[in-house]
């Protein structure tokens, strides 16, 4: 961006004509050969023109110059979610308006769109990335690369609107980055994310490790045990060996945590490592880790659901609790799905009242005629499998053949992916 350009931004913000901004200083003519820089122009001039305007113009060219820079620096930490830093970068360029008029106004957007992703303001994310998708041609191929990660992480986060394409089209678009260009391997987390969710444990295992790798390099600790967590979702049966190894690797990531004080990454690592206990029947160690995980949730969200479900599910299945303790909790459970209009949990929670109310044959149906069809038509795949194993369990225990094939059917299309 070069003078004349900051010079017409601000002239134009002000509501003034060429003639008007050259009044008593120079003619309208010369106005527009120094905007267009085809004319030369004396200190003093800008001087003049910095009062008329208010703006220090000399100090925004100044600036400008090392705006390409301030850019990458400002990207780099939040790729790195060094947050202080984040906020700082962000407060400085906005100092200056005339980015936005610059050549720079496209990587700049881009950014903002990633800066509104690390602070969970979605809705300002998405209308970046559709103000932008028509300038996609005049991007160069760092600002495509970058805007192809947006918009993935756009999809991404469409996943709690329950449509499977979500998902499946943020790793289309994911995986149509060119890395080399890119140069920023953290897409590789989010693409490990999508395929995790996608059932796709070999590709999410993948992708999680090069993400791994690429934050060891750069010595973003945090975004490191994120991506290791990934890696260890993907396990599947292991040898009581292999678990060892697992759970170990859970411990010491609790522990670094600790000491990098990131208790929002703990709690997550505190619930995935109850999850491993609970797949193997050790239900009182993951009541424990659900327990503690729960304790660091917001209350009034997803993710408190999620953790409440958990926990409630292993101390049903390890009868650790009082049985009127558990239908309170649940019942608190199922109330707050409905204030956060969530039907996913609204069905699981449901599922989890019956139980405890011991109305098998109402669980059974309403697993049968509602849980199963949301679950499948809105491809929640560990659910699916999940419930609909208990229904197959249920009908071949009372030899009800005809459904337990139509049941059958239904797990191997959810055990497809």
């Amino acid at each position: 961006m070069h003078e004349g350009e900051i010079i017409r931004f601000y002239r134009k913000k002000a509501g003034l004509s060429q003639e008007q901004h050259g009044k008593d200083i120079c003619t309208a003519t010369h106005v527009s050969k120094i905007e267009r820089g085809q004319t030369k122009y004396s200190p003093e001039l800008i001087t003049l023109f910095s009062t008329r305007l208010g703006v220090d113009i000399a100090q925004e060219i100044h600036y400008m110059k090392d705006v390409k820079c301030k850019l990458e620096k400002w990207h780099t930490s939040i790729i790195m979610q060094r947050m202080k830093e984040v906020e700082e970068r962000k407060e400085e360029l906005e100092k200056y308006p005339s980015i936005l008029s610059s050549k720079h106004a496209v990587f700049f957007q881009l950014v903002m769109a990633r800066y509104y992703h690390l602070h969970k303001q979605e809705d300002r994310a998405n209308k970046l990335v559709n103000q932008l998708q028509n300038q996609t041609k005049e991007m160069n191929a760092y600002e495509q690369n970058l805007f192809k990660h947006v918009s993935g992480l756009c999809y991404l986060e469409k996943y709690n609107s329950f449509l499977s394409e979500n998902r499946k089209k943020a790793i289309e678009i994911l995986e149509s980055i060119d890395g080399d260009t890119y140069g920023n391997e953290e897409y590789h987390y989010h693409l490990a994310i999508a395929y995790h969710w996608v059932g796709y444990h070999t590709m999410a295992y993948i992708n999680a490790e090069k993400a791994f790798h690429y934050f060891k390099r750069t010595n973003a600790f945090r975004r490191a045990i994120q991506a290791e967590s990934v890696m260890l979702l993907q396990y599947g049966s292991v040898t009581k060996t292999e678990f060892k190894h697992v759970e170990e690797r859970y411990k010491s990531l609790i522990s670094d945590c600790d000491s990098l004080n990131e208790p929002t990454i703990k709690a997550m690592l505190l619930h995935n490592l109850g999850f491993e206990y609970f797949k193997r029947k050790q239900y009182k160690q993951a009541q424990d880790f659900f327990k503690q995980a729960l304790r660091m949730a917001p209350k009034q969200s997803s993710l408190y659901l999620n953790r409440l479900y958990n926990y409630l599910d292993s101390c049903i299945e390890g009868s650790i609790l009082q049985k009127t303790d558990m239908y309170t909790k649940a019942k608190d459970g199922f109330h707050l799905a409905q204030k956060l209009n969530n039907p996913l949990y609204q069905h699981i929670f449901r599922l989890l009242l019956l139980k405890l109310e011991e109305k098998y044959e109402d669980y059974y149906q309403y697993i049968e005629q509602t849980a199963l069809p949301f679950f499948q038509s809105n491809d929640h795949f560990t659910m699916l499998n999940k419930f609909g194993q208990q229904l197959y369990d249920h009908y071949a225990a009372t030899k009800d053949y005809e459904k337990t094939v139509r049941v059958g059917e239904v797990l191997k299309k959810g055990q497809l992916v």
